[in-house]
């Protein structure tokens, strides 16, 4: 089982904005759901996630970042 906590930095594993690394700032536990905020385009965009679609990074100044 993951825990997760409000700052952590996590990176996308599935899904549109797959290798996209963010920054938790909600999280509904009951719900399994995230609030993650990634980079897109130079401005910070929420996104609600699965427990299961992310997973833990290093936390790094160029971590909410995709790898392209």
């Amino acid at each position: 089982m993951r825990t997760f906590r409000l700052g952590d930095h996590v990176r996308i594993k599935a899904g549109a904005f797959a290798s996209f690394a963010g920054k938790i700032e909600g999280i509904n536990q009951a719900k399994r759901l995230l609030k993650v905020v990634v980079e897109i385009f130079g401005r910070a965009t929420p996104i609600k996630l699965k427990f299961r679609r992310s997973i833990k990074s290093p936390s790094r100044a160029d971590s909410c970042r995709p790898d392209w």
